[in-house]
């Protein structure tokens, strides 16, 4: 038969599972533990991680059922100004913070909403930064005002302490509101639901344009089943992070234009990204006989300029996720009430990182933008025939609110 390292290697749900059935309730957890042989904050983390992952499921399924299918304007190739307009400062603003066009110009902007997998990712990437912003960001997700003035107080009189104390004070506080001495479970913060409400809200005011494209009658109001547990879910991972005494989480950023990082980032067209790879021959196997057409299409010159082409960032659909912990390594019998180190004088030495998460991005082949005295130095020669007059961003587009002028008056 196979050992335990085994079976937790090849059935780690089934594991799991078998372990909870024998062991019910609280012991359950210190089972766990004792059977992977790990510190408790490797469970933590796998928990976290699955959280993220979890959310991240929903999101796909919420775009594949209310943002999939045929633009009817995507004949056109252009969306009228009216849409455009239906974006409020707030929408117009995250949507230029999360995506960029291309070198084609005002035109790129209408691709991502005409076409199907930008337009998904689009949706994604405005949940993704809304949680992260609202959500994972916010130092007491539902707890009063009371509670938030208490923590912003903690946030000033501890601040020239390190982070790692500042987290203890943080979550000390946090835990006396949502699991006092005189309860026997935790409780949700007063404001929980208003909060889980108002996010909810926030996210289809962002979407509703972008359905109404696939839609024209289109129900907000049918958004509010699929986005609602989403909400719920991420606020109460946020208030879990918040909970943890020993752990400075930190969401790391995605940056739009950037070059891919397979380390850091996981693209979600990656099948779309290898067929329409400048760098592999145009008899490789596996292409499709739509990308045949579109490479036997191409000049030769085009095809030695795309050679120099990259995997670019388009649209952040979500931050990457790192855990932070101070000191050296743990034993297996190590809690986050009593950790135990393999060697105590490392207690306080050094910090120990793990990335949980991948930052989920959609990707192009194409170059950077340039820039020379802060000004845009890009050429249609660097980009060949994907070049339609250059970037633009957003605002560019007619119809879309000036958001970045009604910010500075």
């Amino acid at each position: 038969g196979m050992t335990i390292d085994e079976k937790w290697l090849t059935n780690p749900n089934k594991m799991a599972h078998d372990i909870a059935l024998k062991r019910p309730g609280k012991v359950t957890k210190r089972a766990l533990q004792a059977s992977v042989k790990e510190p408790e904050y490797a469970l933590r983390d796998v928990e976290i991680r699955d959280g993220i992952w979890q959310i991240m499921d929903q999101i796909e399924k919420l775009t594949e059922n209310y943002f999939a299918g045929v633009c009817p304007q995507a004949s056109l190739g252009q969306l009228p100004p009216e849409l455009f307009a239906q974006f409020t400062p707030e929408s117009a603003k995250i949507i230029g913070c999360v995506a960029s066009g291309g070198p084609g110009g005002v035109q790129d902007w209408h691709d991502l909403f005409l076409y199907e997998p930008q337009r998904r990712a689009l949706a994604a990437a405005i949940i993704g930064n809304v949680l992260i912003e609202q959500v994972f960001y916010h130092i007491f997700f539902g707890g009063s005002q009371t509670h938030i003035d208490t923590m912003m107080d903690l946030q000033i009189k501890h601040r020239n302490e390190d982070a790692f104390d500042r987290t203890i004070h943080y979550a000390t506080y946090i835990t006396s509101i949502l699991n006092p001495p005189s309860t026997k479970s935790p409780t949700l913060p007063p404001n929980f639901a208003n909060h889980t409400n108002h996010i909810t809200a926030v996210l289809i005011t962002h979407l509703a344009p972008i359905a109404t494209l696939i839609n024209p009658n289109f129900n907000p109001k049918s958004l509010i089943p699929a986005l609602h547990p989403i909400v719920a879910q991420a606020g109460l991972l946020s208030l879990s992070m918040r909970l943890d005494s020993r752990t400075a989480y930190h969401f790391d950023p995605m940056f739009k234009g950037d070059t891919f990082d397979g380390k850091r980032m996981e693209c979600i067209n990656s099948e779309a990204m290898a067929q329409r790879n400048p760098h592999t021959p145009d008899n490789e196997l596996g292409l499709t006989a739509a990308e045949k057409r579109r490479r036997a299409g191409l000049s030769a010159h085009e095809k030695r300029r795309s050679k120099g082409d990259v995997a670019l960032t388009q649209i952040c659909i979500m931050n990457g996720l790192t855990a932070f912990r101070l000191g050296g390594w743990e034993t297996p019998v190590s809690t986050s009430q009593d950790p135990v180190f393999e060697e105590q004088k490392y207690a306080r030495r050094g910090v120990r990182s793990r990335m949980l998460v991948r930052g989920v991005v959609y990707c192009r082949w194409g170059r950077a933008r340039r820039f020379r005295d802060g000004k845009a130095d890009d050429d249609e020669k660097s980009h060949g025939v994907g070049w339609k007059g250059g970037f633009k961003e957003f605002g560019d587009a007619e119809g879309v609110v000036d958001w970045v002028g009604l910010e500075r008056e």
